[in-house]
């Protein structure tokens, strides 16, 4: 829309739709760099149907359980004011245990052919609390990496369970440890895994195996939006270490699948060529953090 009225009738100029959520997006962009890959989620009603339909026809295998309530709707406006990428956020639908308990049975059934796997995002409304914490340790049991980008208390419950990556942002980082020291925050998110990432938009990412920290940036002159480079991000990391990339190769290419993000309108998806540019692109510095 041209301007965002607050209190007052406003009209689109023009409307997109893109299948979103978090660990749709990881799911987009792990298919777009070449690697199989399976989405587990709650499906519920037109909306989620749409959701498993778009992202069956990019080449992604789609299971879990079908529920009553509508997947989400998220709106992201752009403008040409302040509010411009104001976002806003649906509720979802509401979970039970029957839910949970379907949809852990899928992934304990989906672990004896997997990899790696990444979960991603917030929970759908539920009473009891439910967090990744007994996802990863039941792919610890197996010796399955896990990959985590969650923030609030999901975050906080999952940081025991030792997950092999944990990602957040700047901003989820000073949350969990009041400081804005990137070293010290990097540190300490470390200590619960064995390989800590903290993005921090167009400043690029930041990787730590204990020893290093590899600061990897891809500039990009255009951004069109931001929104789901996080999720570009996690991506990456994934495809790098199923193809058994050093830590360096990672950060390269997870700060270029992200880059790549804000130059395409679609919502949390990126293109490979671009990816391949950036990644040649990418401006990178290791420091030995003692």
């Amino acid at each position: 829309m041209d301007t965002l009225e607050v209190g007052g009738v406003n009209r689109v100029t023009k409307e997109f739709s893109y299948p979103g959520g978090k660990g749709v997006h990881v799911a987009l962009g792990i298919r777009e760099l070449g690697e199989d890959v399976t989405l587990l989620s709650f499906w519920g009603g037109d909306i989620g149907n749409w959701i498993k339909k778009e992202c069956q026809e990019r080449g992604i295998h789609c299971v879990g359980p079908e529920v009553e309530h509508w997947n989400r709707t998220c709106l992201t406006i752009k403008s040409k004011d302040d509010f411009n990428e104001t976002e806003i956020l649906g509720t979802g639908p509401f979970i039970g245990d029957l839910e949970y308990n379907l949809l852990f049975d899928q992934y304990k059934k989906l672990l004896k052919n997997t990899k790696i796997v990444c979960m991603s995002g917030s929970w759908p409304i539920n009473s009891f609390n439910a967090n990744y914490a007994e996802f990863v340790k039941y792919a610890s049991q197996l010796q399955i990496k896990s990959f985590v980008d969650c923030s609030g208390d999901s975050l906080k419950k999952v940081l025991g369970a030792n997950p092999y990556l944990l990602h957040i942002n700047h901003k989820e980082a000073y949350e969990l440890y009041a400081d804005t020291n990137i070293e010290k925050n990097i540190a300490a998110l470390k200590q619960h895994c064995c390989l800590a990432v903290i993005s921090k938009g167009n400043k690029g990412l930041f990787l730590y195996d204990g020893e290093n920290i590899v600061h990897a940036l891809s500039k990009v002159d255009n951004v069109i939006s931001a929104v789901g480079s996080g999720d570009s991000l996690m991506a990456a990391t994934v495809v790098a270490c199923k193809r058994g990339h050093d830590q360096i190769e990672m950060a390269k290419l997870a700060a270029a699948a992200g880059a790549s993000n804000c130059i395409r309108e679609e919502l949390g998806m990126f293109h490979k060529k671009d990816v391949e540019r950036l990644y040649k692109e990418c401006i990178v510095n290791v420091k030995r953090l003692t």
